[in-house]
């Protein structure tokens, strides 16, 4: 199957209002390759040099750094038709100062970013049509950062929960949603410890706000 055929690749901001032969040219421009990863495998590790980007085809991908103390702090959480690592690309980035690691088994579409760092490149008009939608997916990854910002500027457990699970209502269209990490993944993103966010969800469970099993929680009215 071409990649062009592929779903989540039709669907991406990055190709919005772009045909399947045109995709199939940009793919080639950009010398575009797709990687498969096996969970808990790492796509980029701190100080590797950054000259791709990736468009995450399936599963699930945690981007995450450590500090200088070396506190482990969750940036974000990428789903399939996301793209991570474009920032660092645009911005000539020697070594990444952050790590994308698998939380599921994940497919990614990887682009050489060196042909949007040319002026000639958007000369081009299909190639002008990729630029303004790579903007268009860079503006969007920096409205899902400022969700983590929501959720760790809230003081309580409790508050960073509600704040988080009402964004991912907005997001999943959907009182049900799924979380692409595990319970650990998501003590981190929260910035809390894990057995204190066990009790929480507990007692939010018990007060009839959530049902829960595993990654499905069901977000109830009231």
């Amino acid at each position: 199957m071409k990649l062009s055929e592929n779903n989540v690749v039709k669907d991406s901001i990055l190709f919005s209002g772009i045909s399947p032969d045109e995709i199939e040219q940009l793919i080639i421009v950009l010398k575009a390759g797709k990687r498969r990863y096996q969970k808990g495998s790492y796509l980029i590790s701190a100080g590797d040099p950054i000259s791709v980007f990736g468009l995450l085809l399936s599963g699930a991908v945690q981007i995450s750094m450590d500090d200088l103390d070396g506190h482990h702090i969750v940036m974000a959480n990428v789903l399939p038709g996301a793209t991570f690592a474009e920032a660092m690309v645009c911005s000539n980035v020697a070594e990444s100062p952050i790590c994308a690691c698998a939380t599921q088994d994940s497919s990614v579409l990887w682009f050489h970013g060196s042909a949007l760092l040319s002026p000639t490149f958007y000369s081009d008009p299909l190639c002008a049509r990729f630029g303004t939608n790579f903007i268009h997916a860079m503006a969007d990854r920096s409205l899902r950062f400022n969700d983590r910002i929501q959720v760790l500027s809230k003081k309580s457990i409790r508050e960073k929960l509600i704040t988080f699970f009402s964004q991912q209502v907005y997001h999943q269209k959907s009182r049900n949603i799924t979380l692409s990490m595990d319970r650990s993944a998501f003590a981190d993103y929260l910035g809390v410890e894990r057995t204190a966010l066990s009790r929480e969800l507990s007692k939010m469970r018990k007060a009839g706000m959530i049902d829960f099993h595993k990654n499905q929680f069901t977000l109830h009215h009231g």
